[in-house]
Protein backbone atom coordinates (compact mmCIF):
# COMPACT_ATOMS: atom_id res chain seq x y z
CA UNK A 1 0.00 0.00 0.00
CA UNK A 2 2.92 2.42 0.39
CA UNK A 3 3.14 2.68 -3.42
CA UNK A 4 -0.96 3.93 -3.66
CA UNK A 5 -1.20 7.24 -3.11
CA UNK A 6 -4.55 7.47 -0.96
CA UNK A 7 -7.13 10.17 -1.21
CA UNK A 8 -10.20 11.13 0.57
CA UNK A 9 -11.88 11.18 -2.54
CA UNK A 10 -11.23 10.41 -6.31
CA UNK A 11 -12.99 11.94 -9.72
CA UNK A 12 -13.19 10.31 -12.63
CA UNK A 13 -14.11 13.24 -15.36
CA UNK A 14 -12.95 16.92 -15.18
CA UNK A 15 -16.15 18.02 -17.18
CA UNK A 16 -18.52 20.72 -15.00
CA UNK A 17 -19.66 17.69 -12.78
CA UNK A 18 -16.53 16.81 -11.69
CA UNK A 19 -14.75 20.18 -11.23
CA UNK A 20 -17.79 21.44 -9.56
CA UNK A 21 -17.50 18.57 -7.19
CA UNK A 22 -13.41 19.11 -6.85
CA UNK A 23 -13.83 22.79 -6.37
CA UNK A 24 -16.36 22.19 -3.39
CA UNK A 25 -14.59 19.13 -1.93
CA UNK A 26 -10.94 21.02 -2.16
CA UNK A 27 -13.21 24.02 -0.07
CA UNK A 28 -14.22 22.01 2.24
CA UNK A 29 -10.57 20.51 3.43
CA UNK A 30 -10.79 17.06 1.65
CA UNK A 31 -8.26 15.28 -0.38
CA UNK A 32 -8.97 15.14 -3.93
CA UNK A 33 -7.85 13.79 -7.04
CA UNK A 34 -9.23 14.44 -10.39
CA UNK A 35 -8.19 11.95 -13.16
CA UNK A 36 -9.68 12.80 -17.31
CA UNK A 37 -8.53 10.67 -20.12
CA UNK A 38 -8.33 14.19 -21.84
CA UNK A 39 -5.62 17.29 -21.80
CA UNK A 40 -7.26 20.25 -21.10
CA UNK A 41 -8.24 22.51 -22.68
CA UNK A 42 -9.79 20.16 -24.99
CA UNK A 43 -12.66 20.36 -27.62
CA UNK A 44 -16.28 19.92 -25.93
CA UNK A 45 -19.04 18.87 -28.26
CA UNK A 46 -22.03 21.59 -27.07
CA UNK A 47 -23.58 24.55 -28.14
CA UNK A 48 -22.21 26.24 -24.97
CA UNK A 49 -25.48 27.40 -23.28
CA UNK A 50 -25.96 27.73 -19.95
CA UNK A 51 -28.78 28.72 -17.83
CA UNK A 52 -28.60 31.92 -15.45
CA UNK A 53 -29.10 29.91 -12.17
CA UNK A 54 -25.49 28.47 -13.10
CA UNK A 55 -23.89 31.09 -11.64
CA UNK A 56 -25.41 30.66 -8.42
CA UNK A 57 -24.77 27.07 -7.99
CA UNK A 58 -20.79 27.83 -9.10
CA UNK A 59 -21.00 30.71 -6.72
CA UNK A 60 -19.63 32.70 -8.91
CA UNK A 61 -20.66 36.10 -11.02
CA UNK A 62 -20.54 36.50 -14.73
CA UNK A 63 -18.22 39.14 -14.76
CA UNK A 64 -15.60 36.65 -12.70
CA UNK A 65 -15.78 34.25 -15.81
CA UNK A 66 -12.77 35.83 -17.51
CA UNK A 67 -13.74 33.84 -20.78
CA UNK A 68 -15.87 34.38 -23.52
CA UNK A 69 -19.21 35.15 -22.32
CA UNK A 70 -22.42 35.81 -24.32
CA UNK A 71 -25.29 37.07 -23.17
CA UNK A 72 -28.87 37.11 -24.76
CA UNK A 73 -31.91 38.16 -23.79
CA UNK A 74 -33.88 37.07 -26.91
CA UNK A 75 -34.61 33.50 -28.60
CA UNK A 76 -35.23 33.51 -32.49
CA UNK A 77 -37.15 30.14 -32.98
CA UNK A 78 -38.18 28.86 -36.49
CA UNK A 79 -41.72 26.17 -36.24
CA UNK A 80 -43.52 25.19 -38.73
CA UNK A 81 -43.00 27.76 -41.15
CA UNK A 82 -43.21 30.72 -39.24
CA UNK A 83 -40.38 32.77 -37.06
CA UNK A 84 -40.94 33.66 -33.57
CA UNK A 85 -38.31 36.22 -31.77
CA UNK A 86 -39.69 36.12 -27.67
CA UNK A 87 -37.83 37.77 -24.42
CA UNK A 88 -35.41 35.08 -23.06
CA UNK A 89 -32.27 35.26 -20.79
CA UNK A 90 -29.20 32.73 -21.46
CA UNK A 91 -25.69 32.97 -21.40
CA UNK A 92 -23.64 31.29 -23.90
CA UNK A 93 -19.89 29.93 -23.49
CA UNK A 94 -17.15 27.68 -25.45
CA UNK A 95 -16.77 24.73 -23.75
CA UNK A 96 -12.69 24.46 -25.22
CA UNK A 97 -12.47 27.45 -22.60
CA UNK A 98 -15.21 26.92 -20.02
CA UNK A 99 -14.24 23.57 -18.76
CA UNK A 100 -10.98 24.65 -18.69
CA UNK A 101 -11.36 27.45 -16.86
CA UNK A 102 -13.67 25.18 -14.21
CA UNK A 103 -11.39 22.92 -13.57
CA UNK A 104 -8.07 24.72 -13.45
CA UNK A 105 -10.42 26.79 -10.51
CA UNK A 106 -11.39 23.92 -8.19
CA UNK A 107 -7.48 23.81 -7.49
CA UNK A 108 -7.74 19.32 -6.90
CA UNK A 109 -4.65 17.62 -7.77
CA UNK A 110 -5.37 16.64 -10.97
CA UNK A 111 -3.44 13.92 -13.52
CA UNK A 112 -4.70 14.30 -17.59
CA UNK A 113 -4.54 12.19 -20.41
CA UNK A 114 -5.46 9.15 -17.73
CA UNK A 115 -7.58 6.09 -18.48
CA UNK A 116 -9.17 4.21 -16.20
CA UNK A 117 -9.11 0.56 -16.60
CA UNK A 118 -9.55 -1.26 -13.42
CA UNK A 119 -11.95 -0.59 -10.02
CA UNK A 120 -11.84 -2.80 -7.15
CA UNK A 121 -12.05 -2.37 -3.70
CA UNK A 122 -9.56 -3.33 -1.47
CA UNK A 123 -9.07 -4.93 2.02
CA UNK A 124 -9.68 -1.82 4.24
CA UNK A 125 -12.99 -0.75 2.27
CA UNK A 126 -11.04 1.80 -0.07
CA UNK A 127 -12.04 2.12 -4.08
CA UNK A 128 -8.59 1.45 -5.52
CA UNK A 129 -7.98 2.56 -9.10
CA UNK A 130 -5.51 0.38 -11.46
CA UNK A 131 -3.62 -0.59 -8.43
CA UNK A 132 -2.12 3.17 -8.15
CA UNK A 133 -4.90 5.36 -6.28
CA UNK A 134 -7.52 4.55 -3.55
CA UNK A 135 -9.71 6.55 -1.89
CA UNK A 136 -12.98 6.09 0.52
CA UNK A 137 -14.89 8.21 -1.94
CA UNK A 138 -15.35 7.20 -5.76
CA UNK A 139 -17.04 9.83 -8.23
CA UNK A 140 -18.16 8.70 -11.76
CA UNK A 141 -18.11 12.12 -13.83
CA UNK A 142 -17.43 10.96 -16.59
CA UNK A 143 -19.66 11.41 -18.97
CA UNK A 144 -22.00 8.90 -20.84
CA UNK A 145 -18.92 6.41 -21.40
CA UNK A 146 -17.80 6.97 -17.75
CA UNK A 147 -15.64 4.16 -16.64
CA UNK A 148 -17.30 4.27 -12.98
CA UNK A 149 -21.10 4.10 -14.11
CA UNK A 150 -19.95 1.28 -16.86
CA UNK A 151 -18.16 -1.05 -14.30
CA UNK A 152 -20.14 -0.45 -10.83
CA UNK A 153 -23.86 0.59 -11.73
CA UNK A 154 -26.19 -1.38 -14.41
CA UNK A 155 -26.32 -0.44 -18.00
CA UNK A 156 -28.86 2.06 -18.69
CA UNK A 157 -30.75 0.19 -21.87
CA UNK A 158 -32.67 3.34 -23.35
CA UNK A 159 -31.90 4.96 -26.74
CA UNK A 160 -29.54 7.76 -26.71
CA UNK A 161 -30.43 11.45 -28.60
CA UNK A 162 -28.17 12.09 -30.94
CA UNK A 163 -26.10 15.73 -32.27
CA UNK A 164 -24.30 16.39 -35.20
CA UNK A 165 -22.38 19.94 -34.14
CA UNK A 166 -19.69 21.96 -35.29
CA UNK A 167 -18.35 24.89 -33.96
CA UNK A 168 -15.37 26.82 -36.57
CA UNK A 169 -13.71 30.47 -36.51
CA UNK A 170 -14.00 32.60 -39.81
CA UNK A 171 -14.05 36.43 -40.85
CA UNK A 172 -15.82 38.70 -37.93
CA UNK A 173 -18.06 40.29 -40.90
CA UNK A 174 -19.32 37.12 -42.37
CA UNK A 175 -20.16 35.33 -39.15
CA UNK A 176 -21.90 38.72 -38.16
CA UNK A 177 -23.98 37.81 -41.25
CA UNK A 178 -25.31 34.83 -39.72
CA UNK A 179 -26.65 36.27 -36.99
CA UNK A 180 -30.71 36.89 -36.68
CA UNK A 181 -30.44 38.87 -34.08
CA UNK A 182 -27.28 40.29 -31.71
CA UNK A 183 -23.84 38.46 -31.31
CA UNK A 184 -25.05 35.74 -28.92
CA UNK A 185 -28.68 35.52 -29.34
CA UNK A 186 -29.65 32.31 -30.97
CA UNK A 187 -31.60 31.39 -33.64
CA UNK A 188 -33.31 27.96 -33.13
CA UNK A 189 -35.60 25.61 -35.79
CA UNK A 190 -37.55 23.37 -33.80
CA UNK A 191 -38.14 20.60 -35.70
CA UNK A 192 -41.90 20.16 -36.78
CA UNK A 193 -42.44 16.16 -35.16
CA UNK A 194 -41.14 18.61 -31.79
CA UNK A 195 -38.51 15.59 -31.16
CA UNK A 196 -35.22 17.86 -31.59
CA UNK A 197 -34.23 20.84 -32.43
CA UNK A 198 -31.84 22.87 -34.59
CA UNK A 199 -29.40 26.12 -34.15
CA UNK A 200 -27.30 28.45 -35.47
CA UNK A 201 -25.35 30.61 -32.45
CA UNK A 202 -23.01 33.52 -33.15
CA UNK A 203 -20.22 33.92 -30.77
CA UNK A 204 -18.20 37.14 -32.05
CA UNK A 205 -15.62 35.38 -34.65
CA UNK A 206 -17.19 31.83 -33.43
CA UNK A 207 -19.95 30.33 -34.76
CA UNK A 208 -21.95 26.92 -33.50
CA UNK A 209 -23.84 25.46 -35.83
CA UNK A 210 -25.83 21.86 -35.18
CA UNK A 211 -28.86 19.79 -34.79
CA UNK A 212 -30.22 17.26 -31.74
CA UNK A 213 -32.89 14.52 -31.88
CA UNK A 214 -34.07 12.47 -28.89
CA UNK A 215 -33.20 9.20 -31.00
CA UNK A 216 -29.99 9.35 -32.79
CA UNK A 217 -30.66 7.26 -35.59
CA UNK A 218 -32.98 10.64 -36.33
CA UNK A 219 -30.07 12.90 -36.03
CA UNK A 220 -28.89 13.13 -39.85
CA UNK A 221 -31.51 13.37 -41.90
CA UNK A 222 -32.44 16.31 -39.40
CA UNK A 223 -29.42 17.46 -40.01
CA UNK A 224 -29.76 17.64 -43.49
CA UNK A 225 -32.92 19.26 -43.28
CA UNK A 226 -31.76 21.82 -40.74
CA UNK A 227 -28.24 22.75 -43.06
CA UNK A 228 -30.87 23.80 -46.07
CA UNK A 229 -32.64 25.91 -43.63
CA UNK A 230 -29.56 27.49 -42.35
CA UNK A 231 -27.98 28.10 -45.45
CA UNK A 232 -30.91 28.97 -47.62
CA UNK A 233 -33.84 31.02 -45.55
CA UNK A 234 -32.63 33.76 -47.34
CA UNK A 235 -33.06 36.45 -43.95
CA UNK A 236 -30.59 37.35 -41.55
CA UNK A 237 -29.20 33.97 -40.29
CA UNK A 238 -28.21 32.47 -43.25
CA UNK A 239 -24.78 31.09 -43.18
CA UNK A 240 -22.38 32.58 -46.21
CA UNK A 241 -21.29 30.94 -48.85
CA UNK A 242 -17.76 30.90 -48.29
CA UNK A 243 -18.37 29.28 -44.75
CA UNK A 244 -20.57 26.44 -45.51
CA UNK A 245 -17.73 23.90 -46.60
CA UNK A 246 -17.00 24.21 -42.93
CA UNK A 247 -20.52 22.35 -42.04
CA UNK A 248 -19.16 18.85 -44.58
CA UNK A 249 -17.21 18.61 -41.59
CA UNK A 250 -19.81 17.89 -38.79
CA UNK A 251 -19.17 15.71 -35.89
CA UNK A 252 -21.38 13.98 -33.91
CA UNK A 253 -22.06 12.13 -30.37
CA UNK A 254 -24.82 10.62 -28.37
CA UNK A 255 -25.80 11.09 -24.52
CA UNK A 256 -28.60 10.33 -22.35
CA UNK A 257 -31.26 12.62 -21.18
CA UNK A 258 -32.90 12.35 -18.07
CA UNK A 259 -35.41 9.41 -16.73
CA UNK A 260 -36.85 9.32 -13.25
CA UNK A 261 -35.75 5.80 -12.77
CA UNK A 262 -31.79 7.06 -13.61
CA UNK A 263 -32.00 8.91 -9.76
CA UNK A 264 -31.76 5.66 -8.21
CA UNK A 265 -28.58 4.66 -9.47
CA UNK A 266 -26.73 7.69 -8.09
CA UNK A 267 -25.11 6.36 -5.28
CA UNK A 268 -23.76 3.07 -4.19
CA UNK A 269 -21.50 1.74 -1.67
CA UNK A 270 -19.43 4.76 -1.18
CA UNK A 271 -20.07 5.82 -5.61
CA UNK A 272 -21.70 8.51 -6.97
CA UNK A 273 -22.61 9.38 -10.50
CA UNK A 274 -22.80 12.86 -11.28
CA UNK A 275 -24.07 14.68 -14.51
CA UNK A 276 -23.82 12.81 -17.57
CA UNK A 277 -22.61 9.25 -16.23
CA UNK A 278 -25.45 9.27 -14.41
CA UNK A 279 -28.08 11.18 -17.15
CA UNK A 280 -29.62 14.28 -16.10
CA UNK A 281 -30.02 15.94 -19.31
CA UNK A 282 -32.77 18.16 -19.73
CA UNK A 283 -35.74 15.93 -20.40
CA UNK A 284 -37.27 18.13 -23.61
CA UNK A 285 -34.26 20.44 -24.48
CA UNK A 286 -31.05 18.26 -23.51
CA UNK A 287 -29.25 21.05 -21.71
CA UNK A 288 -26.99 19.34 -19.15
CA UNK A 289 -24.78 21.50 -17.81
CA UNK A 290 -26.87 23.24 -15.09
CA UNK A 291 -27.52 19.26 -13.81
CA UNK A 292 -24.36 18.85 -14.07
CA UNK A 293 -22.75 20.97 -11.74
CA UNK A 294 -25.95 21.00 -9.13
CA UNK A 295 -25.12 17.15 -8.59
CA UNK A 296 -21.44 17.95 -8.43
CA UNK A 297 -22.12 20.38 -5.89
CA UNK A 298 -24.71 18.27 -3.92
CA UNK A 299 -22.74 15.11 -4.28
CA UNK A 300 -19.63 17.52 -2.79
CA UNK A 301 -22.09 18.62 0.34
CA UNK A 302 -22.91 14.85 1.11
CA UNK A 303 -19.18 13.90 1.60
CA UNK A 304 -18.28 16.11 3.33
CA UNK A 305 -21.25 16.21 6.07
CA UNK A 306 -20.19 12.65 5.90
CA UNK A 307 -23.68 11.66 4.98
CA UNK A 308 -23.10 10.48 1.58
CA UNK A 309 -26.33 7.62 1.87
CA UNK A 310 -28.03 12.03 1.54
CA UNK A 311 -26.98 12.69 -1.68
CA UNK A 312 -29.89 10.68 -3.57
CA UNK A 313 -32.48 12.63 -1.62
CA UNK A 314 -30.96 16.09 -2.00
CA UNK A 315 -30.79 15.25 -5.99
CA UNK A 316 -34.18 13.89 -6.10
CA UNK A 317 -35.28 16.79 -4.14
CA UNK A 318 -33.63 19.43 -5.75
CA UNK A 319 -36.19 22.14 -7.52
CA UNK A 320 -33.98 22.24 -10.85
CA UNK A 321 -34.40 18.40 -10.47
CA UNK A 322 -37.88 17.92 -9.55
CA UNK A 323 -38.70 19.96 -11.94
CA UNK A 324 -37.12 17.67 -14.51
CA UNK A 325 -39.19 14.68 -12.87
CA UNK A 326 -42.60 16.53 -13.62
CA UNK A 327 -41.08 17.05 -17.42
CA UNK A 328 -40.22 13.54 -17.75
CA UNK A 329 -43.95 12.70 -16.50
CA UNK A 330 -45.27 15.39 -18.84
CA UNK A 331 -43.26 14.28 -21.38
CA UNK A 332 -44.54 10.62 -21.05
CA UNK A 333 -48.09 11.39 -21.33
CA UNK A 334 -47.73 13.59 -24.17
CA UNK A 335 -45.81 10.73 -26.00
CA UNK A 336 -48.64 8.26 -25.76
CA UNK A 337 -51.34 11.21 -26.68
CA UNK A 338 -49.53 11.99 -29.71
CA UNK A 339 -48.55 8.34 -30.55
CA UNK A 340 -52.33 7.17 -30.30
CA UNK A 341 -53.58 10.45 -32.49
CA UNK A 342 -50.54 9.95 -35.05
CA UNK A 343 -52.98 8.90 -37.63
CA UNK A 344 -55.37 11.62 -37.82
CA UNK A 345 -54.37 14.60 -40.45
CA UNK A 346 -52.72 17.37 -38.22
CA UNK A 347 -54.58 20.52 -37.68
CA UNK A 348 -53.21 23.98 -37.83
CA UNK A 349 -53.53 26.26 -35.05
CA UNK A 350 -51.26 28.61 -34.30
CA UNK A 351 -52.19 29.34 -30.61
CA UNK A 352 -51.01 25.72 -29.74
CA UNK A 353 -47.99 26.76 -32.16
CA UNK A 354 -46.85 29.68 -29.95
CA UNK A 355 -47.96 27.91 -26.89
CA UNK A 356 -45.21 24.96 -27.47
CA UNK A 357 -42.88 27.68 -28.74
CA UNK A 358 -43.48 29.89 -25.45
CA UNK A 359 -42.52 26.82 -23.17
CA UNK A 360 -39.91 25.82 -24.85
CA UNK A 361 -38.88 29.45 -24.71
CA UNK A 362 -38.91 29.07 -21.14
CA UNK A 363 -37.07 25.90 -20.29
CA UNK A 364 -34.44 26.98 -23.33
CA UNK A 365 -33.78 29.99 -20.54
CA UNK A 366 -33.63 27.21 -17.61
CA UNK A 367 -36.37 28.97 -15.94
CA UNK A 368 -38.85 26.67 -13.63
CA UNK A 369 -42.14 24.71 -15.30
CA UNK A 370 -45.28 27.70 -14.68
CA UNK A 371 -46.49 26.71 -11.62
CA UNK A 372 -44.14 23.95 -10.71
CA UNK A 373 -43.38 25.72 -7.33
CA UNK A 374 -46.60 26.02 -6.04
CA UNK A 375 -47.07 22.38 -6.82
CA UNK A 376 -44.46 20.90 -4.95
CA UNK A 377 -45.22 23.46 -2.09
CA UNK A 378 -49.30 21.61 -1.68
CA UNK A 379 -47.19 18.39 -2.01
CA UNK A 380 -44.89 18.84 1.15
Amino acid sequence: MSDIATYDAIIVGGGPSGSTCAYNLVKAGLKTLLLDRANFPRVKLCAGWISPPIWDVLELLPEEYTRGLWKWNKVHINFRGKKYTIHSDGYFVRRYEFDDFLLKRSKAETVEGYNVRHLEKDNEGFWLIDNKYRAKYLIGAGGTHCPVARALFPEKDNVQCGTQEREFEGNAEEIASTRAGKDGEPEILLHDDMKGYSWNVPKGNWLNVGTGTKIARDVLPAWNKARAFFEGNGTPGTIPVSSRPMLDKMKGHGYIIFETSYLKYCYANNVFLIGDSLGLAQPMTGEGILPSVISGKLCAAAIAEGVPEKYKERLRTHPVIYDYRLLYGIQTRAKKFFDEKKDKHYRKSWLRDRIIVKVFAILFSGKPIPGSRIFAAFKK
